[in-house]
This record gives C-alpha cells, structure tokens and sequence, in this order.
C-alpha cells in the first residue's frame, strides 16, 4: 500500500481518542478522531477510512449502532471494524462479531498490542500474507497467533519446508532463526515486571520491524519467536539475530506502570542442499543450538550453525 492506511477512531472521550491517535501516528498511520457516532460516520465517508476503532458505550448513537450503519451502507461496508470498549463479556464480543466486527479489544488497552491487532486486521483486508483467505476474504485464523497477529507454529513449519524443499532444488541458501524471551526484569521491584504477553506483544513489533517483507516470521510457542529468511547466508542470520538481540535488549517493556526490561537467547541455522531435507530436521538443530546459546555468557548468547554441503 503506497499511501497510509487511514483509520478512524471514534470514543466519546477525547483524550483516549487522541491517544490511540497519537499512538497510530506514530507507527505511520493516518488517524482522525470522532467523538460520536455521527462523526464517525461523517468521518467515514469523507476520509476513504480502511478501519475503525469504535467505542461501544455513546450517547445517543452507540458502536453497535455505528457498525449497523457502515455495513448496511453499500459506500462503508467494506471499512473493518474493531471495537474497543470497557464492555468484556462474551455475549459483548458475540454481538460485535455477528454484526461484522474482525476483532475485538477491551479496556484499559495496551497500546502497542492495539497496534499489533490493526496491523493484523490490514494484513487481513489486504491478503497480503500468502494465507488461505475463507469465503469472506478474511484471513484464515488456522495461521495466525492470536497474541501478536504473527503467523503461528503450523504455518512456520509448512513454510520451512517449503524453503528447505526450495533450497534443496535450486541451491540456495535458507536460515532458521529463533528467538527465545527468556528472562524478564522488572526496573521497579516494587512495581514488579509488565505482563508477558504485553511483553511479547511489543517484542513482535520490534522483531518485525527488522524482518524483510518476504521472510516468514512466526510466534512458535509461548516466548519462541523463529524467523524463515529465504537466501540468507550464516553471516545474514547472525546479523539479523543480533539486530533483533540488541533492539529488544535496549528497549523499556511498560504498560505503562511497570518499566522491565528483557533478555534473549537467539541460535541460527542455514541449510543449501546436503543431507538434511526436512523442516523438523532443520528446527531440531534449531532448538540444540538455542539450548547451547543459553549457556554461553551474557554477551555471547547467539550461536550459529552452517549446515550448508561441504561447510
């Protein structure tokens, strides 16, 4: 998408709409609030808006409302809604879905994970990921964490053996990066650490933002993050995995009241022809080398392996 994804969030209370506005922005969206259901319509129509974070509880016109309105509007119906609301039941959640709604996100939000859940919902819109998409477009939840909107462990291992099948036939270089959160610190004791799937949550977006658009990142399972770069040689793995180290390393985990901080373990493997031709083969020597990382001193926890024929 050449220009921003535009989207519209609409709260009766200004100040949390001018937070998520903020927050949007900040991550290269365009962003316009609405304080009402009726702006949020106006909005709509006038800014060509993709998405729509749209509170349930306002006067006058509320966010179920609002959605009735946009998907029975042939000029709206194709605007994804999100709801964000303090209302968190699951009949809340089931009324917003059956009324068209692609997600739903209950208050008091974590901002990143907001951002998460809209790049999610445009990757859906869009298809830009090569997912199977059902009969209304959307894409398939088969494939996708739920926590960070990565793909998830089966489409990491389907995709793997894809590139090590690839790799095999026309003898080129394919790594097998992982990513392992595993140690949690608080900056105020007192506070104690940020929760870890808030943690986790932001961890995605950093290590996307360092990942290229046609490598394949995923959540493994519970702080596993493993990264498919495609003709990416030992020497690219090793310094992907160290950007990814030193980014996460670097950064302050909060939301908002409790400042943490966290360390990784990351192991690389890089296959082209030779004996192994299987994506577990591959994620085994992974994983063996991610254990051996975990060993090594602070500073020295990233291992690489070069499996490549004749290495």
């Amino acid at each position: 998408m050449s220009q921003k994804p535009k989207i519209c969030v609409t709260d009766d209370e200004p100040a949390l709409a001018e937070v998520l506005c903020e927050g949007l922005k900040a991550h290269d969206f365009d962003a316009f609030p609405a304080y009402s259901g009726a702006d949020a319509l106006a909005v709509c129509r006038k800014e060509n808006i993709e998405i729509i974070l749209l509170d349930v509880d306002m006067p006058e016109m509320d966010g179920y409302g609002v959605c009735e309105r946009i998907k029975a509007d042939d000029e709206l119906k194709n605007i994804t809604v999100i709801f964000v609301t303090g209302k968190g039941e699951p009949e809340d959640h089931e009324r917003g879905f059956n009324l068209g709604a692609v997600d739903y996100i209950t208050k008091p939000f974590n901002l990143p994970m907001v951002m998460v859940r809209v790049e999610a919902a445009l990757r859906m819109k869009h298809n830009v990921d090569p997912n199977p998409i059902d009969t209304e477009g959307l894409q398939d939840t088969y494939y996708t964490d739920y926590l960070t909107g990565l793909k998830n462990q089966r489409f990491m291992m389907d995709r793997l053996q894809e590139e090590v099948d690839k790799s095999q036939r026309y003898d080129f270089p394919v790594s097998c990066v992982i990513i392992d959160v595993d140690k949690v610190k608080a900056i105020d004791e007192e506070t104690g650490p940020v929760s870890i799937d808030d943690l986790l949550s932001e961890a995605a977006m950093s290590i996307r933002s360092l990942t290229r658009s046609y490598d394949v990142l995923a959540r493994y399972d519970g702080t596993l993050f493993v990264a498919v770069l495609p003709h990416a040689k030992p020497e690219d793995a090793l310094e992907y995995g160290k950007k990814v180290m030193d980014d996460i390393e670097a950064t302050t985990f909060s939301d908002p009241n409790f400042p943490s901080k966290a360390t990784v373990c990351v192991s690389t493997v890089t296959v082209q022809k030779g004996d192994i031709k299987t994506a577990d083969e591959v994620f085994g020597v992974a994983m063996k080398t991610l254990l051996d990382a975990k060993s090594q001193p602070k500073d020295s926890r990233i291992l690489s392996k070069d499996l490549r024929s004749g290495n």
